[in-house]
């Protein structure tokens, strides 16, 4: 029930109607006070006497006569006619009516300030206008004939102002405008091409560009750091600029695949190392703080999962590489910085739609790709084994552990359950079977996205408007399961007050669902999941059959598990929604000064709900094991009957606001001045729970209770107790900071730049003192346009740019503090004392903890030629990393034997380059790219020396092992000496000499004398892309290499097969006899597990390969039609596309038949089409 109160004040109701009448004489007194104040503004007398004055001229003479202020534009003033007056103590509103008499202008006056603004025409003369309105149409190419796709068109007045019309070239650099005056003129611009300003025709032709002589061909581009646009001439440290061309060329769910291969200084990490930082932007800054690159989208931090954002909906992204470019975002910025910028609607553009639908099929996992012993020799294995008793401790133990089913057959045999005939029948099926086989058959399929997108946009002079609409729908691999994403993007944009006040209001929403129904199972290699007849078959599941067969029919739950019955039975549910709303407003306070507040609030709700039904094994499982008897043999069920449902909810949120001063000057048409300052404030809190319920029943919604502090016997095994699962946990956190920052560029004659940036960040889990709460972080740039000088104007010299910063980044570990942190928890259902609380401490004090520091260089250099057939851009930099976090080792005496804090330092240099040719730009156009990445990495100074233990697991570790002078990850092995020819054993080297004294050659191994191969990441790595057009069809072809790294392969472990594991395939290629060991490195097959020779064969350089290779990325071929071509069209332009990815590896160093950078999974094909419609 609600109910409605009112609250009434104390005030005493004859109070009320005095105060009404107070605040009726106020305002009577302030509006005669206006009155009065306006009245002697306008009753001043004026005299002037002007002939043919600029109206610029009689503004300066009003405003010293008068004192009022005239707010105008550039262009408002170049329209204006010139003015002739004469006048003698004449009113000053009646001068202002005489002279805006015949001028295409007006003004509006509020207090002292007079804003001028365009005369707005009446109906009838809109009526004429549009009544000789006509359609153009025309074609834009530069001086070779090549179509110019993209060319903005816009119409101007015939005083060269622009007004509303505007439209941009389809691919073969057509254009068609529609209801244009024909007194109106066309302005056509194009990125490093002169712009053209042309009377208006219905049919224009063909309109030649001139190439901007001096002028990088991508002068118009801007960088986005997240605080600023930065145009890209004017910028002096290292971005990468990716646009929407060159987004929408990959076909994807998640927006940062579209960054892969196609940005110089990036790359996506491989293989084992790829655990903690699957993106690395130039090297790595850290060694165990944070290692992912900061993420911007509109301008903010994003924190919610990058899942969220529809690729669709974005319209270009920036990579920030050095000090100058992300030193502005601080601590957070060592890592590089990815900004992110979503569509937005634009001013005076007409209402655009358009439609993008594309479905993606991709191939199933392989099951086969990994080599495997065949399926007989593994059962002649265990088949030995069983002669050996290697399984009768396990036949014994008390907790009745599954075993293979050819030795469950053996033990049948041998106990007389069956006769030889029934084993030798059995083992010729197990030997004839696969799992891999059924798992293919019954639980894969092709992979099928489908993407779904809808963007309309438009905008008048004073406001712009986005909205767009995503929906993608995913189906795995695996029968039953799918997710899929629906997102909602809506941007508003206004200028008011003569476009001093800018206002937006963007809505980002997206939600997410996730559906699990089937689980692939594990099982035994020879498993048969089904009979000839495809019927389901039981297979061994935690518990060997032979225990199962004797509980059968007793007062438990069926115990067997049938794989194939539980395939769509498991109801695994995951929702997320993630929204962001920013606010923002920016008033110009004079026409270089601008004043903004910026605002976002982001929150993200993901919650679970995961119901194990009765049915599946097991919540099967966890009643049966649970089950009491007591000694009358009567059943109690701790765990009741029915389902298990398990949820989780976390709840994150953050508020950053953001107050920001912007400048922007140009003096005397030389110095140009610009800057931008402000402070952050950031707020990011979040909390989680999750709970558990037994006995649940869906159809009404109710669990039972049961007691989870209780430890139980188990069943099977009396011996052992437990407490139930209760699944219940809670977290939070809570990240709050305070920055401050700068930014301020000076560029002289266009030719000369200087920029200068800086911030500090404060944050309390550093240090007790309040200095080291704080780290100043700056940066400073320079660049020089060597091709603008007047002695290299008259030498034809080619477009030649000089770039050099030096400055600060950051990186934080939140994990850490300055003060003692522990971590309550209760203690684990095995302990003894259950349910019992207690602290884990998680850090000790450290009161000198304080930020890590990068150190960045970069030297750049710029080039193209005046035809722009050839740029390229060439970078060399060094990252100095200091005070990274780093372990120290301590006597156990103090209680710890390990300590993090600010010990490390390590040194990154390297070189970045692109080259972009365009030999061809006719009707057939040819780009090619050449991106380039060299890079040489090594730790300088780390106190904590690893085991040799530590540097052989590099290679599949995620983890770094630093050692001073090597790369964090480095390749280390034992010696290699080849088989001993006598028995076929793997040889280490010992002393100088070869040696099968595998406990002394670990003994004798020290991180001094361990092979080191190089390091176990590309140190060179790019791409070479093609890009070919003939009319409306292109085909874009990108080729990836990675070079100078090492990896281990796998191969078969001996004693792994020889405790019951099936082995690699390797074993096929084992030595088998004297003479072997020509054709062959893989040892023979030994008598006994031998731990040690098994570790010092894995840990051999017999397994290293070169990792060198190049691949064939992808492929994208689209075609474009458009509605100059095909009048009867009812949309504006369509493209067709079709786009091929992971197509396979050109050439590889190793003769390793798996993928260098894939030895677990095969990387999986696909193939997509797509369609696009512009209206």
């Amino acid at each position: 029930m609600y109910k409605n109160f009112t609250k009434h004040s104390d005030v005493p109701l004859g109070y009320v109607s005095k105060i009404w009448l107070i605040m009726r004489l106020t305002t009577v007194i302030l509006i005669a006070t206006f009155l009065q104040v306006s009245a002697s503004g306008f009753g001043q007398k004026i005299t002037l006497s002007k002939t043919n004055a600029p109206l610029k001229t009689i503004f300066k003479e009003l405003r010293n006569q008068s004192g009022y202020v005239f707010l105008c534009t550039e262009n408002q003033l170049k329209v204006a006619r010139p003015v002739n007056i004469n006048v003698n103590g004449q009113d000053f509103q009646d001068v202002l009516k005489q002279i805006f008499e015949n001028q295409p202008l007006t003004y509006s006056i509020n207090e002292k300030t007079i804003t001028i603004k365009e005369k707005e025409q009446s109906f009838f003369q809109n009526l004429i206008a549009r009544w000789l309105a006509i359609d153009v149409k025309g074609k834009i190419t530069d001086s070779l004939g090549t179509p110019l796709a993209g060319a903005s068109v816009r119409v101007l007045d015939p005083a060269g102002k622009r007004i509303g019309g505007q439209a941009q070239t389809g691919s073969q650099g057509e254009f068609l405008l529609k209801n244009i005056p024909e007194d109106a003129l066309i302005e056509v611009s194009y990125i490093g091409y002169l712009t053209r300003k042309i009377p208006v025709k219905e049919d224009l032709g063909i309109v030649v560009l001139k190439v901007n002589p001096g002028k990088l061909a991508e002068v118009e581009v801007t960088y986005n750091t997240g605080y600023q646009e930065i145009p890209k001439e004017r910028a002096t440290g290292s971005f990468v600029s990716l646009g929407k061309e060159l987004i929408d060329r990959k076909v994807s769910t998640n927006i940062l695949d579209r960054l892969e291969d196609v940005t110089p200084g990036l790359i996506f990490n491989r293989g084992p190392q790829k655990g903690n930082d699957p993106i690395s932007i130039r090297g790595r800054s850290t060694i165990y703080a944070n290692t992912s690159p900061l993420i911007i989208v509109d301008n903010f931090p994003y924190d919610g999962p990058l899942e969220n954002i529809n690729p669709n909906d974005v319209e270009s992204i920036s990579v920030l590489k050095d000090a100058a470019a992300a030193s502005i975002w601080g601590a957070r910025a060592g890592n590089g910085v990815i900004v992110i910028t979503t569509k937005r609607g634009k001013n005076n553009q007409p209402l655009q739609v358009s439609v993008n639908s594309n479905v993606t099929v991709a191939e199933h996992r392989d099951l086969f790709y990994v080599p495997q012993m065949s399926i007989p020799d593994f059962i002649n294995i265990e088949k030995d084994l069983f002669g050996r008793n290697y399984y009768s401790s396990s036949e014994n133990n008390a907790n009745k552990p599954k075993l293979p089913p050819a030795v469950e057959t053996l033990i049948a045999l041998r106990d007389g359950k069956i006769t030889a005939q029934e084993a030798d029948a059995s083992m010729n099926l197990f030997s004839k079977s696969d799992i891999r086989n059924y798992i293919r058959d019954y639980y894969l399929q092709k992979g099928i996205n489908q993407q779904y997108a809808l963007s309309i946009s438009g905008g008048s002079a004073s406001h712009a408007y986005q909205v767009s609409l995503g929906f993608d729908n995913i189906r795995p691999d695996v029968v039953g399961n799918g997710n899929n994403r629906l997102t909602l993007s809506i941007g508003d944009h206004w200028k008011t007050l003569s476009d001093r006040l800018e206002i937006g209001l963007s809505i980002n929403m997206s939600n997410q669902n996730t559906h699990t129904r089937t689980d692939i199972p594990g099982g035994y290699a020879y498993d048969r999941l089904a009979d000839e007849n495809g019927n389901p078959l039981a297979v061994a599941n935690i518990y060997s059959t032979r225990y199962i067969n004797t509980v059968t029919n007793n007062g438990l739950l069926d115990w067997t598990y049938v794989p194939l019955n539980e395939i769509g039975k498991k109801d695994y549910n995951t929702q997320a929604y993630d929204i962001r709303v920013n606010p923002s407003m920016q008033y110009s306070l004079t026409s270089d000064l601008k004043f903004g507040l910026f605002y976002q609030y982001w929150k993200n709700i993901r919650a679970s709900r995961n119901r194990d039904p009765q049915e599946l094994f097991y919540t099967r499982d966890q009643i049966n094991k649970y089950t009491q008897v007591d000694a009358q043999g009567s059943f109690t069920y701790p765990v009741p009957m029915g389902d298990i449902l398990s949820t989780a909810q976390s709840d994150a949120y953050s508020h950053t606001f953001r107050p920001q001063l912007s400048y922007a000057k140009e003096l005397a048409s030389k110095h140009y001045l610009n800057g931008i300052a402000g402070m952050e404030i950031r707020d990011l809190q979040g909390v989680s729970h999750s709970d558990r319920f037994y006995g649940y029943r869906d159809d009404m919604g109710s669990s039972l209770p049961v007691d989870m502090v209780t430890r139980y016997r188990y069943y099977y095994n009396p011996g052992q107790q437990a407490t139930l699962l209760s699944g219940i946990s809670h977290d939070g956190n809570t990240d709050r900071f305070v920055s401050y920052y700068a930014n301020v560029g000076y560029d002289y004659r266009h030719r000369y730049f200087l920029n200068v940036s800086g911030r500090k960040d404060q944050a309390n889990i550093f240090g007790v003192d309040a200095n080291m709460r704080g780290v100043p972080l700056w940066s400073i740039g320079g660049a020089w346009i060597l091709s603008e000088e007047s002695f290299a104007k008259d030498r034809n010299m080619p477009f030649l740019k000089f770039r050099a910063t030096f400055g600060y980044g950051g990186n934080v570990d939140k994990s850490l503090s300055s003060e003692v942190t522990a971590q309550y928890a209760n203690f684990f259902s095995y302990d003894v004392l259950p349910q019992l609380r207690g602290a884990i401490i998680v850090n000790p004090p450290n009161p000198t903890l304080r930020w890590e520091k990068v150190k960045t260089s970069n030297l750049a250099i710029d080039v193209e030629t005046k035809n722009g057939i050839f740029s390229g851009t060439a970078e060399y930099y060094s990252k100095y990393s200091e005070d990274l976090l780093g372990d120290y080792s301590l006597p156990a005496s103090k209680g710890l034997t390990n300590f993090r804090g600010n010990f490390a330092k390590t040194l990154v240099r390297g070189v970045d380059l692109t080259l972009t040719g365009k030999p061809f730009r006719g009707n057939f156009s040819w780009t090619t790219t050449l991106n380039y990445s060299g890079l040489s990495e090594k730790v300088l100074d780390f106190e904590k020396i690893p085991t040799v233990t530590n540097l052989l697991g590099t290679a599949f570790s995620a983890s770094p092992q630093p050692i001073v002078g090597k790369p964090l990850y480095g390749v280390y092995t034992y010696e290699w000496a080849g088989l001993d020819p006598k028995n076929g054993n793997p040889l280490g080297v010992l002393n100088g000499l070869p040696s099968s004294d595998y406990l002394a050659i670990s003994s004798a191994a020290t991180v001094e004398n361990l092979q080191y191969h190089g390091s176990a990441r590309p140190t060179s790595f790019g791409a070479f892309r093609n890009d070919f057009s003939y009319k409306g069809l292109t085909l874009s072809v990108n080729i990836s290499y990675r070079l100078g790294y090492y990896y281990k392969r796998f191969s078969i472990d001996y004693f792994s097969l020889l405790r019951g594991g099936i082995g690699h395939g390797d074993f096929d290629k084992r030595w088998k006899k004297p003479g072997d060991e020509q054709s062959t490195q893989i040892p023979s097959l030994p008598a006994t597990a031998d731990s040690r020779q098994q570790n010092f064969y894995f840990n051999s350089a017999a397994l290293i390969e070169k990792g060198d290779h190049i691949r064939l990325n992808d492929i994208r071929l689209s075609y474009t039609i458009n509605k100059m071509k095909f009048p009867g069209l009812i949309f504006k332009s369509a493209q067709f596309y079709s786009y091929a990815n992971n197509l396979g590896i050109l050439w590889k160093a190793s003769k390793d038949v798996l993928d260098p950078d894939y030895q677990t999974a095969a990387l999986v094909r696909s193939f997509a089409i797509g369609m696009k419609l512009n209206f």
